[in-house]
């Protein structure tokens, strides 16, 4: 008998982690942590048990926990994509850089990590295993990002990640696995569904550009792997021919994604968008793109340090300036306290926010009615799990599932195990 134990990640969105355990193998998908100062972590499981490590992408939410396991003399394999591969050492370089000794593990486990990659590509099943055989396929959320498909003694399991049916500028969208017996399903959005996508980016440049005109800057504060690359390709695409800043480690995940056009929808494009922007390299510089109008995007997404949170120092008291968020704000982050109140702690005291505050849903997540759609290609699952959103989008989503789809659908906790026949 299968169990599958939810590590983390259940009924909230952060620090995800599933143990898939067949009785004699135990398989980790995603072991990541909160996207913050003070990292909360999956619940514990030892190194020595873990035979082998499945990463979806790069995303510290998904990837920031993985070194914990390789304390130990034993490392387990760690299986990705090779562009989430080369991510995944970055953006995990960066959390040790910011929260330092506050981390359980150190830049030494990082790199025994990373001696126990196998790096796969989309559609090349490998049997890892006796009897379990793994494929990746296009999860359509930032490049490189997959969904895995585990196949364990005949059951078909399917964990969705972080998965897109969008199409974006810079992906496909994903990849969806219709014959899957169990599937591990995503929910962030599960409650809401987002804006027409092509009017959404027309209405963000058009933004952009009102603030530019009239003499601003537009801090857009992006995740640097994914969605800072997007509002490059966006920005371009719609005509913008304002200045446009790029800053901090979008540049270096930029770099990346360049090296990788065959994780790319159309690789010229954002090749070209990024020859347009300026990329910051001093601070005499962002002082300098400071003084006259134009676009910064810059990480970290939520404000949640990164050069974002320094440029909004700058900005935060002009009224002409603007706060321009693309991205989810989790709560009890700077970013959505910011979006909610229009307040936020800064240099130590509590400030009001007198600039322009946006917010555009450009997201490389599914929403409701994609996660639906999704649902409705399945061919005839037994087992819908519902993780990766907030406690009431995932339980409505698996009642709604229950209620009006007639399937078996649950939105464990953290800690639930869930026994397949």
């Amino acid at each position: 008998m299968l169990r599958i134990r939810i590590l983390g990640g259940a009924r909230r969105v952060g620090a995800s982690g599933i143990l898939l355990d067949t009785g004699k193998r135990k398989i980790l998908l995603d072991y990541g942590s909160t996207p913050s100062k003070n990292p909360d972590f999956p619940l514990p499981v030892s190194p020595y048990e873990v035979d082998a490590i499945i990463l979806s992408h790069a995303h510290i939410d998904h990837s920031g926990a993985i070194p914990l396991l390789y304390k130990g003399a034993r490392g387990p394999t760690l299986i990705s994509t090779p562009l989430t591969i080369e991510l995944s050492d970055l953006l995990i370089n960066d959390m040790i850089k910011i929260n330092g000794r506050k981390l359980p593990f150190t830049k030494r486990e990082l790199q025994k990590m990373l001696e126990h990659v196998l790096p796969v590509k989309y559609n090349e099943p490998i049997e890892i295993f006796d009897n379990i055989i793994v494929t990746l396929r296009n999860a359509g959320h930032v490049p490189g990002s997959a969904s895995i498909e585990i196949e364990i003694n005949g059951t078909k399991i399917w964990y969705t990640g972080d998965i897109n049916l969008i199409e974006t500028h810079l992906l496909e969208p994903a990849d969806v696995v219709k014959d899957a017996d169990v599937v591990i399903i995503e929910s962030t959005y599960a409650l809401k569904d987002h804006p027409d996508r092509k009017m959404e980016e027309k209405r963000f440049v058009r933004t952009v550009r009102e603030i530019v005109e009239d003499g601003g800057v537009a801090l857009i504060p992006a995740f640097a792997v994914g969605r800072a690359q997007e509002v490059m390709c966006i920005l371009r695409h719609h005509g913008f021919d304002g200045r446009v800043a790029l800053d901090g480690m979008a540049q270096l995940a930029t770099s990346i994604f360049l090296a990788y056009p065959e994780y790319l929808k159309d690789y010229l494009e954002l090749k070209y968008s990024v020859r347009h922007a300026k990329w910051m390299k001093s601070k005499s510089q962002r002082k300098k793109i400071l003084k006259k109008p134009g676009a910064v995007v810059s990480p970290a997404g939520m404000l949640s340090g990164g050069w974002a949170e320094w440029y909004l120092k700058q900005v935060y008291d002009k009224e002409r300036d603007a706060i321009i968020f693309v991205s989810f704000q989790v709560p009890g982050t700077m970013g959505h306290r910011i979006l909610t109140e229009k307040r936020a702690i800064i240099g130590g005291k509590e400030r009001e926010i007198k600039a322009r505050v946006e917010h555009f849903e450009l997201s490389s997540h599914s929403g409701r009615k994609e996660l639906l759609e999704i649902i409705s290609r399945l061919e005839d699952p037994k087992k819908i799990i519902v993780v990766h959103g907030e406690d009431e989008a995932a339980s409505h989503f698996s009642m709604e599932l229950r209620e009006n789809h007639g399937l078996d659908a649950i939105a464990p906790y953290i800690g639930d195990i869930i026994y397949i026949d």
